[in-house]
C-alpha cells in the first residue's frame, strides 16, 4: 500500500512535466481544445469551487475550456455518494477503497481512455480536482509565491494511471497570527484601504484556496476582535464553505461544523519541541488528539518571525512521534503571516495527508520535489542543497538570535537583557561560518542566473522562496558576526582594518533594507508591506553600534574523540527496533532518536596513562518527555551506567539557552577502567524521546562549559 502511494505522490509531480508514451488506452488532452467533463451537479459547493479552479488551471497552462457534458466525456467526476453514481460505477475504475474512507479520492484512466475522479464525499472528489491541477504542473502557491505555470501543450495520464489518496490525519489546517508587522499592512494597501476587517474577504479568498490547493481543511483566525467577527458572520461562513473550511478561532476553542469536538491537543513549546504526547487514556478519548505546532513564533525568549528558518527536519521528526503516539485528530500550524513560512506550509500539509509518503521519500528529497514544482526541475537539486544547508545553520542559531539579546528580562535578575552580546563561539567558528554563508550567497545567486534564463516565468518565484531568505539572512549573520570580529579587534582580512571590518557589518544591513524593498515591489508592488525587515521593532534588526571590547574571544576545547549522533564510522545500534536518523536534524545533521530500550555505542581509541577519569559531554535535542520523564544512561568500558536526564520546564533559564541554541547539555565524569586501546561509550535511553546530536569525550582536566 505506501508503495502505490508512494507512486502517485512521485508522479503527481513528473506527470505533467514529463512526455508520456500515448497508448490506446491512455487519456490524452490536446492544448487549444475542448475538454468535455460528466460532473454530477448534486455536488457541495467545495466540489463546484474545485471545478472552476480547475477551468482556470487549463485555461492558463493549455488554453483548453471545459464544456459540461454527459455525451461521450473525456473526464468523469463524481462522488460514491453523489445523486448520480452510475457513471463512476460504468468507467471499470476499481471504486472500492472510496467506501471505507472519507476525504480520499482516485484518478484512474480507464479501457476507453477516459481520466476518472472519484472521490469518497465531496471534499474527497474536490481533492482529486485538485490533484488534477497539478498534473498539468500548477502549484499551490501559484499565487501566493507568484510561481506562474508553465505552458503545456498536451498532457498525457498513461494507460493503467491509478492514484488513489486519503488523509492520514482527518483535519489539517493553519492557524495565522501575528500579523500586525506583515499581513495587516499588507491587506491594509492592497485589498481593504478602509481597514474595517484585520483580513478582508479578498484575502480570505486567497487563503482558503491556498488551502484547498493543499488539501487542508481548517482555518484558525486570528485572535483579534475585528478577524473572529468577520470569520462568525454569514460572509464569512459562506466563503469557508465554498472552499470546505472549517473555522476555528484559537487553541482552546472548539472548531465551528457539527460532530467535531475539540480534540486533545499536544502543543510545542513555541520552538519546535512538543511539549505533551497522548497517553494512553487520551489515545482512547473519542474526540481524538491532535497538534498544534509552529513554523514561526512570538514570544520568550525571543521571537522568530522573519524567513521562515523553523527546521523542516524537526518538524517531521516531531510529528512523526506526535503521530505515532496517537495524535492524528486534527494538525493545526501556525504560520504567522504565512509568507515566508511557504515551504514549511507545504511540508506540514503533505504529512498531514500523506505521513508514510513524506517519509519514504525522506525531507531532502521532498525539498528537491517542491522545488521541482515551483521553480523546475533542472534546478530543483541545488536548491534543495543550498536550502538544506540554510535551514542547517539557522538550526544552529536563528538570525534573530544572533545579538545575544532577549524580549523579555531574564527570571536570573540580569539587566542587560536587550543589550548585544557576543556569541559563545571561537574565532575559528566565526570565521567557518562566515564562510560557508558567503559560499551558499555565491551559489544562491549563480542559480538565481540561471533561473532568469532559463525559468523566466518563475524568477519572482525564486527570489521570493530562496534568494531574499538566504541572502538576508547571509546578511544577518555578516552584520553581527563581522561586528563581533570589529569589537575584539579582529579585522575579517588581514589586509584590511578593523574599520572595514565594521563597514561590512554595516553594509549587510545596508542590504537587508534594499531587498525587503526590491521583495515589497514585486508584480507591481503586489506584495507591499508584506515583508518588513524589522518585526515587532527589535534590537536585531538594528545597525549594530560600533563598540570595543576587553577581553578575547573564546577558543575551541581540546577533545580526544567526537562523535555524531549517527557516526556510522565509529557507531553501533541495539535493541528491540532503533529508529534511522533524520538525515538533516540537528547541529550535526545527523541527530540520532534512540528508543526505550536501545542503544549506541561509540568506539574511539586513546591512551588515558595514569588519568582516573574523563568528561563526556552530550549535546541532546531539547526535546520533551514522551511519557513522565526523559532518562538515558551513560557508561565507559564496561563501567557501572550512570543515570542522566536533561528535561527542562518551559519558561525557566535553562529551557531558554536549550532553546536558543537548539540542544540541552549533559556533562558527565566517568571513570577510566581500561587505560588503553579501543574504547566503549554507551548511550542507553531509559525513556522515549532522546535524541542524541553530538558527543564529545574530553581529557579529565579540560574545563567544559555548556556552549
Amino acid at each position: 500500500m505506501l508503495a502505490q502511494r508512494m507512486k502517485c505522490f512521485a508522479s503527481t509531480i513528473v506527470l505533467a512535466l514529463t512526455a508520456l508514451t500515448s497508448q490506446a488506452s491512455a487519456f490524452v488532452l490536446a492544448g487549444h481544445s475542448t475538454l468535455r467533463v460528466s460532473l454530477d451537479k448534486g455536488f457541495e459547493p467545495v466540489v463546484a469551487t474545485a471545478f472552476d479552479l480547475v477551468c482556470s488551471d487549463l485555461q492558463r497552462v493549455m488554453d483548453v475550456s471545459a464544456q459540461l457534458t454527459k455525451d461521450e466525456p473525456q473526464v468523469i467526476i463524481g462522488s460514491v455518494q453523489g445523486s448520480d453514481v452510475v457513471a463512476l460505477k460504468a468507467s471499470g475504475v476499481d471504486l472500492a477503497p472510496l467506501y471505507e474512507e472519507g476525504q480520499a479520492f482516485i484518478i484512474a484512466t480507464n479501457d476507453m481512455g477516459q481520466l476518472v475522479i472519484a472521490g469518497s464525499d465531496d471534499l474527497g472528489t474536490a481533492y482529486g480536482l485538485m490533484e488534477f491541477s497539478r498534473l498539468l504542473g500548477v502549484s499551490p502557491l501559484v499565487w501566493w509565491a507568484d510561481v506562474d505555470p508553465e505552458q503545456i501543450s498536451q498532457l498525457q495520464v498513461p494507460d493503467g494511471y491509478y492514484n488513489h489518496q486519503s488523509p492520514y490525519v482527518s483535519f489539517r489546517g493553519i492557524h495565522v497570527t501575528d500579523i500586525e508587522w506583515g499581513l495587516q499592512a499588507w491587506i491594509t494597501r492592497t485589498f481593504d484601504p478602509s481597514g474595517a476587517y484585520t483580513i478582508d474577504q479578498k484575502t480570505a479568498r486567497n487563503i482558503f484556496e491556498l488551502l484547498l490547493r493543499l488539501r487542508a481543511n481548517v482555518f484558525w483566525s486570528p485572535e483579534d476582535d475585528s478577524s473572529r467577527a468577520f470569520f462568525a458572520s454569514a460572509e464569512g461562513k459562506a466563503l469557508a464553505q465554498a472552499y470546505g473550511i472549517y473555522l476555528g478561532t484559537d487553541t482552546k476553542n472548539a472548531i465551528d461544523f457539527p460532530g467535531l469536538d475539540q480534540p486533545l491537543m499536544c502543543e510545542d513549546d513555541g520552538f519546535g519541541y512538543l511539549r505533551h504526547f497522548p497517553s494512553e487514556a487520551e489515545r482512547q478519548q473519542d474526540r481524538g488528539c491532535g497538534v498544534y505546532y509552529h513554523a514561526n513564533f512570538s514570544g520568550g525568549p525571543h521571537e522568530y518571525l522573519w524567513q521562515g528558518t523553523a527546521s523542516p527536519f524537526l518538524m517531521f521528526q516531531q510529528l512523526s512521534e506526535a503521530y505515532y503516539h496517537g495524535a492524528y485528530r486534527l494538525w493545526v500550524l501556525n504560520v504567522g503571516d504565512i509568507k515566508p513560512c511557504e515551504y514549511l506550509l507545504s511540508l506540514f500539509t503533505d504529512m498531514a495527508w500523506d505521513l508514510g509518503a513524506v517519509r519514504e521519500l525522506s525531507i531532502g528529497r521532498h525539498l528537491e520535489e517542491f522545488f521541482a514544482q515551483t521553480i523546475g526541475r533542472d534546478v530543483a537539486r541545488l536548491i534543495s542543497i543550498y536550502m538544506k544547508e540554510f535551514y542547517h545553520l539557522s538550526f544552529q542559531r536563528k538570525p534573530e538570535h544572533l545579538a545575544g539579546t532577549r524580549t523579555e528580562e531574564a527570571l536570573d535578575g540580569t539587566t542587560d537583557w536587550n543589550t548585544i552580546h557576543d556569541m559563545p563561539w571561537s574565532e575559528k567558528r566565526i570565521r567557518h561560518r562566515l564562510g560557508r554563508y558567503d559560499l551558499m550567497r555565491k551559489n544562491v545567486l549563480w542559480v538565481a542566473d540561471s533561473v532568469r534564463r532559463t525559468h523566466p516565468s518563475r524568477y519572482d518565484a525564486y527570489f521570493e522562496l530562496v534568494e531574499y531568505p538566504v541572502i538576508t539572512v547571509c546578511d544577518q549573520n555578516q552584520k553581527f558576526l563581522m561586528a563581533q570580529l570589529a569589537r575584539h579587534g579582529r579585522p575579517w582580512l588581514s589586509r584590511e582594518s578593523v574599520a572595514d571590518t565594521w563597514r561590512r557589518s554595516d553594509l549587510a544591513h545596508n542590504h537587508i533594507q534594499s531587498l525587503t524593498q526590491q521583495y515589497n515591489a514585486l508584480r507591481n508592488n503586489k506584495w507591499q508591506g508584506i515583508m518588513s525587515s524589522n518585526p515587532a521593532g527589535r534590537q536585531v534588526f538594528q545597525p549594530v553600534p560600533h563598540t570595543q571590547v576587553q577581553g578575547s574571544l573564546p577558543t575551541d576545547p581540546s577533545v580526544i574523540a567526537s562523535f555524531y549522533g549517527a557516526s556510522y564510522h565509529a557507531s553501533s545500534f541495539s535493541g528491540g527496533s532503533v529508529l534511522d536518523p533524520v538525515l538533516g536534524l540537528g547541529a550535526s545533521i545527523r541527530a540520532m532518536p534512540v528508543p526505550k530500550d536501545c542503544n549506541v555505542t561509540y568506539k574511539f581509541k586513546h591512551n588515558y596513562g595514569q588519568a582516573k577519569s574523563t568528561v563526556v559531554l552530550l549535546r541532546v535535542l531539547p526535546t520533551h518527555p514522551i511519557e513522565a520523564e526523559q532518562r538515558f544512561t551513560l557508561s565507559l568500558d564496561g563501567s557501572e551506567p550512570q543515570t542522566y536526564t536533561y528535561d527542562t520546564e518551559v519558561g525557566t533559564e535553562q529551557w531558554k539557552r536549550n532553546v536558543l541554541r537548539n540542544y540541552a547539555v549533559v556533562v558527565a565524569r566517568l571513570p577510566i577502567t581500561q587505560a588503553t586501546g579501543e574504547h566503549q561509550l554507551v548511550v542507553s535511553a531509559l525513556d522515549d524521546g532522546v535524541v542524541i546530536d553530538e558527543v564529545f569525550v574530553f581529557p579529565a582536566s579540560q574545563v567544559v562549559m555548556e556552549q
